[in-house]
Formats: C-alpha cells, structure tokens, sequence
C-alpha cells in the first residue's frame, strides 16, 4: 500500500482525482501552431516588400556604412539558391530567409530608428508589428542551429 504523503509536501501536478490529459490541454498546442501557421502565412506574403525595403536601405544616405554592408550581405543571401534551408525546401526555405531579414531588420531598428524604416516601407503600415511576428513565427519553425547559424552571420558581420 502506498504511503500518503502529508497535504503540504503533495508533489506538483494534478490531484489523483483530476484527470491527467484534459481535452482543453491537448489542444492549446496544437491551437498555436495553427495559429503560428497562419502569422507565417501573412508574414511570408510580406517577404518581396521587406526585400525591396532591404534594397531601399542598403543605398539610404543616412543608415551607417556597416549597416549598409550587412543589408547588401542580406540581399546577396537572399539572392542566391544556396541558403541554410535551400528555397526549394517548402515553407522552411522561404523561413530562414524571413528570419535573416526580420534580425536584420530589428539591428537597423536599434541602430538607427524606427522612423528610417517606416520612411522607406510601402507595405503595410504595421511592419514593426510584421517584423515582430517574423522573428515570433520563424523562431517557432527553424531549428535552433539554423537561428544561430543566421544570428552569427549578423553577428560575424560586425
């Protein structure tokens, strides 16, 4: 026979009388990912205008020289076949791009302001808020090398 421990010391977790796997439960992680799932959808449609936003800024007078290079080393990823995620790989090819960008996009922001990027974009006016959910839905998606292997090109760039 079990030996019942004292009301104080019950281990964490639900009670013997709560079931262990609620409906409710089981479904809030699959809930997010389709949720994250339909942010990469809407921020993957977003990808040509940050593109072309990258393109704006690389040859802008006011962003710093170095962040110019680092936005030209973007678009050159950009433009060639041989990324991390190759683009031919569904979804996860165009990922790693819309995570390079986004970090990308977040250094310029901390470096020379907000203002410079909105100035620049044509899409829609949310695109701090696109940016954010980039990096959000992309962190989700990409395996972890992958993320460092990006942060350390931006990184290695300095």
């Amino acid at each position: 026979m079990a030996e019942q421990q004292p009301a104080g010391d019950a281990p964490p977790g639900p009670s013997p009388d709560e079931p262990t796997h609620s409906p409710q439960a089981a479904h809030r992680p699959a809930e997010r990912r389709q949720q994250l799932k339909r942010q990469l959808g809407e921020v993957l449609r977003a990808l040509p205008n940050l593109a072309k936003l990258l393109g704006r800024l690389a040859v802008h007078p006011d962003v710093p020289a170095r962040e110019k290079a680092i936005l030209a080393a973007t678009i050159a990823y950009l433009a060639t076949p041989f990324d991390i995620i190759p683009d031919f790989i569904p979804v996860l090819g165009q990922v790693d791009d819309l995570f390079l960008v986004a970090i990308v996009l977040q250094r310029l922001i901390n470096s020379a302001g907000e203002k410079l990027l909105l100035d620049n974009w044509d899409g829609d006016p949310q695109v701090l808020s696109i940016i954010q959910q980039a990096l959000e839905v992309s962190t989700f998606f990409l395996p972890k090398r992958v993320r460092e292997a990006l942060v350390g090109r931006v990184s290695g760039s300095e």
